[in-house]
């Protein structure tokens, strides 16, 4: 039986220990990941002094220190104003929602339908909406979801949303140029608060048109359709039985070759010189050099 060299066995023992550690980190990394989404979240305390402070730094230029709107002094265009009394659109649930998607405090052009950044966290929205609320006589209030059906959800998502965001929510250009946003990984508030409040170009829905079940099932379709695209391989979003077992093929090829390599002794766990010139002189069958002389006189 054959044995194998000291070398082959500290290039072997090297990639094992590599592929533990491995192993081991991406386990760890997805214990982590397992506490964090099973950590329970506390609920907000909103602080309306701390969202005073933030609507004189953020919506006060435009707005109006009193909410009454006006001309705006960086953008042409007329800021809206913030009080029921003059903009009957405005609700608790509209306020949120064009702060979680970033339309408002805009860190760019109001004017731009684009994907924004969102400047304010969720504590900061809180402290805001809560300071708004009271200052400027604002009702309504933070829509819950209920659990929903993801089947029932595409049903309705089909009737009354996708001939604008597109049959995954994934958004894009709708009709005469207009630009929708993606909503796929929304928050289901966020979708709740779009369906009712019915924001810029979005139609309004009441409860006659979409109950709040219905809400429900729409936001388990879109968590299902977040669901799917994050267990895409390679970008792929789907793979028939065919495409399956070849994937699994180039796999078991892969896996092959790497086992080649880790056993042919790679130059990343070098032999030393020492073993190298031992592992040499095992290879001479004894006294072939001491024959050798006599070999040569014989001739």
């Amino acid at each position: 039986m054959q044995v194998s060299s000291p070398a082959t066995s500290r290039a072997l023992t090297g990639w094992a220990i590599v592929l533990v550690a491995a192993v081991a980190g991406l386990a760890g990394a997805a214990a982590a990941g397992a506490a964090e989404q099973e950590a329970p979240l506390e609920p907000l305390v909103a602080n309306p002094d701390n969202g005073q402070l933030l609507y004189a730094q953020q919506c006060a230029r435009c707005h109006g220190a009193d909410g009454r709107g006006g001309p705006m002094q960086e953008y042409e265009g007329i800021a809206p104003s913030l009080r029921p009394d003059d903009n009957p659109n405005i609700e608790v649930a509209y306020l949120d929602l064009v702060f979680s998607t970033g339309r408002m405090p805009p860190a760019g052009s109001p004017y731009d339908n684009r994907t924004r950044e969102v400047v304010l966290d969720e504590q900061e929205r809180a402290d805001l909406v809560a300071w708004m609320a009271d200052e400027f006589d604002i009702d309504g209030e933070i829509p819950e979801v209920a659990e929903g059906s993801a089947a029932r959800g595409q049903q309705v998502w089909n009737a009354n949303c996708s001939h604008c965001h597109g049959a995954t929510g994934a958004g894009g250009v709708a009709g005469a140029g207009a630009w929708t946003p993606s909503v796929s990984d929304k928050s289901a508030q966020t979708i709740a608060e779009a369906i009712r409040v019915g924001p810029f170009q979005m139609p309004q829905f009441e409860a006659g048109q979409i109950s709040d079940q219905e809400i429900a099932d729409v936001v388990a379709f879109m968590d299902e359709v977040q669901v799917e695209a994050d267990e895409q391989i390679l970008g792929i979003p789907e793979l028939n039985p065919v495409f399956a077992s070849a994937f699994v093929f180039l796999l078991a090829l892969a896996a092959l070759f790497l086992i080649g390599v880790i056993g042919s002794r790679p130059r990343w766990f070098p032999t030393p010189p020492e073993d190298l010139r031992r592992e040499r002189r095992a290879d001479v069958p004894a006294g072939a050099q001491r024959r050798a002389p006599a070999d040569r006189g014989e001739s």
